[in-house]
């Protein structure tokens, strides 16, 4: 026994023939050198004699962050190009939607607009700021300034239409929040929409899909086809 390569001692046990073969017990006991730490058909090994915490090691690559969570309802949905048909207006004007959807729809005398915020054309900036950044928390705005680039962008669809702002016949709003922003909202009506007289309601909501505070929804004449 201690002629093969592992250089153990010890003594048998027992032993017994098994099937033209034989069995036995040892007791082994492996050289002070360590030489016989090894089972029979194993090849040299390294061992690792470094520090258990590698994860902190210096020079380790740094473990790559998250990716940005895409989902987050400040950020605001992707915008669309405006859907085309024969009763569809869409004016250059005004901003994309953010869904597949005209910025409004001609049915016999009528004029139907799509919900209207405050969101800049080609910017997509919101006047008087956003209500929220892109984590979702709440930033400081101008519920005036967004009223009144509300009554703006629905000019500019009207008047691709044809029209002009004295043809809407009624306006639903939606405010987020009603306690802070309907008294300044309402100032901004009675400069502009309260002079043409439209009927009204006025809606408080939770959110929507941008972070603006005010959104209008329209109906107005149509102008006269030739």
């Amino acid at each position: 026994m201690n002629g093969n390569r592992n250089n153990l001692t010890g003594e048998v046990l027992a032993y017994e023939a098994i099937h033209g073969a034989g069995g036995a017990v040892v007791h082994l006991d492996p050289t002070p050198s360590g030489a016989g730490d090894k089972e029979y058909d194993e090849d040299d090994v390294e061992f690792f004699s470094g520090e258990r915490n590698v994860l902190d090691a210096e020079g380790d690559a740094p473990l790559p962050e998250p990716l940005p969570d895409q989902s987050s309802p400040s950020s605001g949905p992707a915008l669309w190009e405006p859907t085309t048909g024969e009763s569809s207006v869409n004016s250059e004007a005004a901003p994309k939607p953010v869904g597949m959807y005209p910025h409004a729809r001609r049915v016999g005398d009528l004029l139907y607009l799509s919900g209207v915020g405050p969101r800049q054309p080609g910017t997509n900036a919101i006047p008087g700021g956003p209500i929220s950044d892109d984590q979702g928390a709440p930033l400081d705005y101008d519920i005036k300034a967004q009223t009144r680039a509300v009554v703006e962008n629905i000019t500019r669809i009207l008047e691709e239409a044809g029209g002009s702002i004295d043809d809407v016949l009624d306006v639903t709003s939606f405010l987020v929040d009603m306690d802070r922003d309907f008294s300044g909202y309402n100032e901004v009506w009675a400069e502009t929409l309260g002079k043409v007289g439209p009927t009204r309601t006025t809606l408080a909501i939770r959110a929507l899909p941008t972070p603006i505070a005010v959104e209008m929804k329209v109906i107005a004449k149509a102008p006269q086809e030739n």
